[in-house]
């Protein structure tokens, strides 16, 4: 499998630390919630940053099977009380937004007081659901990438840079 880096890890650096000083600027304190496995890397990276209060939970959502969307499967939800809390969803790549969209709802049931949702790469051209993004890093071609997180099939998810991948 061959790669081809698109963002490199400087510029990818920067960009978690700038989306972190806006997110802080909107809160005094923000509930982050991360969609694994893909945004753990992200997640870790851009609430270290900022400087209010944080806190973080997870849940597992899982919707790829390769590099083809399937049905969405939530395999752990979080545990956090975010009911009347400022929450912000991390995830790592919105394309088709049927993920997103889901899991929106699920928190949505949660009645938080407030959700925004931060990606850290956005391909519009792949959306099939209406959902956008409050805070994104980059806006990407449509490649299949790997890289901070996002992998295929396992593959490339400890690269500290965003690579497009050759199948």
């Amino acid at each position: 499998m061959r790669v081809r880096p698109i963002i490199n890890s400087f510029d990818l650096q920067k960009r978690v630390i700038e989306l972190s000083k806006v997110i802080e600027k909107d809160y005094e304190e923000v509930y982050v919630i991360g969609l694994l496995n893909g945004a753990f890397m992200f997640v870790s990276d851009l609430s270290r940053h900022i400087r209010t209060n944080v806190f973080v939970d997870f849940m597992k959502a899982s919707s790829y099977v390769g590099d083809k969307s399937s049905n969405l499967n939530i395999l752990c939800d979080i545990s956090l009380d975010i009911k009347d809390k400022d929450v912000v969803l991390v995830d790592d790549i919105l394309d088709t937004g049927k993920t997103l969209s889901k899991v929106k709802e699920l928190i949505l049931s949660k009645h938080p007081k407030s959700l925004k949702i931060c990606v850290l790469l956005d391909k519009p051209s792949k959306r099939e659901v209406d959902v956008k993004a409050d805070y994104v890093g980059f806006e990407i071609e449509d490649k299949f990438v790997v890289g901070y997180g996002l992998d295929y099939n396992g593959f490339g998810r400890n690269l500290d840079f965003i690579a497009q991948i050759e199948i």
